[in-house]
């Protein structure tokens, strides 16, 4: 599970570009594997296809890295890189090829706007995948699920609510949700894993 927080993330991406170090490349990739990945499974994308691309765009980062020192806004470029390689890997069906052109840097919304959204969005599709499910559940896991994908409330918010530490509430329906991917179907399992792996990193790099 990653705890890089987002200062130290782009101190490692500043470290692999100027050093082409393979840890800080190790890093990046380890932190933007799952998120890359919740992104592209909430587009439509089969997980075996968006898998494949995240892993090109890391060989091709790997492959250039001493050519990454334009890059001004690394999570902008990765964002932009991996969404472009998808759609062209589902249109052509073959190894993909980036040019300068469509490598070049577009605007788009910062880190935390992004992270926000995308948090809002796993917990909303988490919410769906369990609510059928909870009969399953011990009773203090119930209640902290209900909380939290059923009345909205914050970590902070439940963590008050029930005398207990954020940790606690974290772990608590991180474990219940783990619990419940084996009462999914396979695609359903395939996406709540991935999603409960970005909500990780989301969650964990804010400490």
């Amino acid at each position: 599970m990653s705890t890089i927080k987002q200062e130290n993330l782009k101190d490692y991406w500043k470290v692999f570009v100027r050093s082409e170090s393979e840890e800080a490349f190790y890093q990046v990739y380890q932190y933007y594997h799952h998120y890359l990945t919740f992104v592209g499974l909430k587009r439509g994308f089969p997980i075996e296809q968006v898998q494949d691309v995240v892993n090109d765009v890391f060989l091709y980062i790997w492959e250039n890295k001493a050519n990454n020192g334009h890059i001004l806004n690394h999570h902008n470029y990765l964002v932009t890189m991996f969404l472009r390689a998808l759609f062209r890997k589902q249109g052509m069906g073959e190894n993909i090829l980036f040019t300068d052109e469509e490598l070049h840097e577009e605007n788009a919304v910062s880190p935390s706007v992004e992270e926000g959204i995308i948090q809002r969005s796993i917990e909303d599709t988490v919410g769906e995948l369990v609510k059928d499910k909870m009969d399953q559940l011990g009773e203090k896991q119930r209640l902290l699920i209900y909380q939290k994908f059923y009345l909205g409330l914050s970590y902070e918010e439940i963590a008050r609510t029930n005398q207990i530490s954020i940790h606690t509430v974290y772990n608590t329906i991180y474990k219940s949700v783990d619990k419940l991917r084996n009462l999914l179907s396979r695609e359903q399992e395939a996406f709540l894993r991935v999603a409960i792996g970005a909500l990780s990193v989301l969650l964990y790099s804010g400490f």
